[in-house]
């Protein structure tokens, strides 16, 4: 299962910035919208375009490979 680390990349942002990251502040920057922000956080979205990792690594300053991660299903299913 691919997880996406969003809430993990809003926390460490918080702390290097000494201000808080909210969906509606990436949001804002980057032209994404809120629904997309949120299934990606509780990874329910099924697809994600380029644009949109693209976006995302820009605003967080990395690689996707540090916006997504493989979790094997056991992992995953003990997890929940």
């Amino acid at each position: 299962m691919i997880q996406c680390r969003l809430r993990e990349l809003m926390a460490v942002k918080t702390r290097q910035t000494h201000r808080k990251i909210t969906y509606d502040i990436i949001k804002a920057e980057t032209r994404l919208s809120k629904t997309t922000l949120v299934r990606l956080a509780n990874d329910k979205a099924e697809l994600i375009g380029k644009s949109t990792m693209d976006r995302l690594c820009a605003f967080f300053d990395c690689q996707p490979g540090q916006l997504f991660i493989y979790v094997p299903a056991s992992e995953a299913e003990a997890e929940q």
